[in-house]
């Protein structure tokens, strides 16, 4: 029996040898149909995000440190996201700032270009960062000795972001809004008319914290005033 069907795969991998251009012609099909299958589905599914209203763009200096954020790699240690696992919503959201629902909704990445959900958390995830730790002082001098926040930490000392000639481009900050705008974004006059005021002064340390404690920031907000 085990030879017959040997026999047989034999003589159909001896036809497909024999007809090599048939077999690539037929392959690419098959493989071009299977990637509109996977491609095609999500840009009908986009009115499944639903949007939440106190949801806003970056500022510029949240923005500025969420450039900082991704030049230094920082998603390759932590995610952004929380599941909807109880145990996982306990850990990041002990105080249910959030209510009984307190994973990651779709909503709440709509201004994220691009997305920084990550996938390996070295360290923990920082979706809620700004209700699990709020201090400025606590992240600056996290930043700058994380062993002395978080003995036994194996994340790198960024203490050269809050150099004094460690400053941030306004220009490059307000282009990159621009950018944004073309992609959705719904930035005004008055954001772009801030960003030198909102820059000046700030180090990219700075810029960083700032974009930290916007996380999780704006679904709080809408949590507390619903209740």
């Amino acid at each position: 029996m085990m030879q017959k069907i040997f026999d047989w795969f034999s003589d159909i991998a001896e036809e497909w040898d024999l007809n090599a251009i048939k077999f690539t012609i037929y392959t690419t099909i098959a493989v071009l149909i299977g990637g509109l299958f996977e491609l095609i589905p999500p840009f009908f599914l986009t009115q499944t995000v639903i949007p939440i209203s106190a949801v806003k763009p970056y500022s510029a200096i949240e923005l500025a440190g969420r450039d900082i954020y991704t030049a230094e790699g920082c998603n390759n240690c932590h995610t952004q996201m929380i599941r909807p696992f109880k145990w996982e919503v306990d850990r990041f959201d002990p105080k249910k700032v959030y209510g009984k629902d307190g994973y990651s909704k779709g909503g709440e990445y709509v201004y994220d270009h691009p997305f920084l959900w990550g996938s390996k958390r070295t360290g923990p995830d920082l979706a809620h960062e700004s209700q699990i730790q709020d201090s400025v002082d606590w992240h600056k001098r996290h930043l700058i000795n994380p062993r002395e926040t978080s003995p036994g930490s194996i994340m790198p000392s960024y203490e050269w972001l809050f150099a004094k000639d460690a400053t941030i481009d306004p220009a490059t900050i307000k282009s990159h809004m621009q950018g944004l705008e073309k992609v959705g974004v719904p930035y005004k006059k008055e954001d772009y008319d801030a960003v030198e005021s909102q820059l000046a002064g700030k180090t990219k340390g700075d810029a960083l914290i700032a974009y930290l404690l916007k996380l999780g920031r704006d679904t709080a907000n809408l949590q507390e005033s619903t209740k």
